[in-house]
């Protein structure tokens, strides 16, 4: 996925998001978990890949994301399947900040 194609959404507003926090929203139709880590934001798929959990619903905790279904394991900033049941990575899109809004690229269509 390159900067050229992917399309811009508003997310959320900065102030939605607490540090440590994770929130879910549709953007395109597509569901989209954000999460500010660090002082930095992130957006994964809000669908675990093991049973279609919403991660938005999971807990937060060094640096990862836990699925509130089976409890599966998912690094935020890279999408990667950690432990549990989870097998497959999660999709990760940029996030970025404009003014005080959050903005999600997702692939153009």
């Amino acid at each position: 996925m390159t900067e050229a194609s992917l399309v811009w959404h508003d997310a959320a507003a900065v102030a939605d998001l607490a540090e440590g926090a994770v929130i879910g929203r549709t953007c395109a139709g597509t569901a989209v978990a954000l999460y500010r880590i660090d002082g930095a934001y992130h957006a994964t798929a809000d669908r675990c890949t093991h049973a279609e959990a919403r991660l938005s619903e999971g807990e937060v905790a060094e640096g990862c994301i836990e699925c509130p279904l089976h409890y599966g394991l998912f690094e935020i900033a890279t999408g990667k399947a950690l432990g549990g049941p989870v097998g497959r990575d999660l999709a990760t899109y940029p996030v970025r900040v404009e003014g005080e809004r959050l903005l999600v690229g997702l692939p153009g269509g």
